[in-house]
């Protein structure tokens, strides 16, 4: 993740080291819920969520890690959230490209 801003020149507002500070499904899913979209990238699958009380369950299953945890890379853009890393994605759909 770092490369891929580093190689177009973007600064992250600010950064949460996953591994220190924890994030339970209660508290992703407040952060995340109001979203317009959620986009997550698992390996070269890519899958659009739009969040809802009924897509809820299905949405944290793939946004939470092994640990529990909100996976990272998390990206907010505007109203959409990227979980997880997929560089095709990041190149041609991003809208902070």
């Amino acid at each position: 993740m770092q490369e891929f801003l580093d190689t177009h020149n973007l600064q992250a507002e600010s950064r949460t080291d996953a591994r220190k500070e924890k994030m339970e499904a209660a508290a992703v899913w407040e952060l995340i819920g109001s979203a317009e979209q959620i986009v997550v990238a698992k390996g070269k699958r890519v899958e659009t969520f739009v969040p809802t009380e009924d897509t809820q369950a299905s949405i944290l299953k793939v946004v939470l890690g092994r640990s529990g945890s909100l996976r990272s890379p998390t990206v907010r853009s505007g109203d959409v959230f990227f979980v997880g890393y997929n560089a095709t994605l990041y190149a041609s759909a991003a809208p902070f490209v």
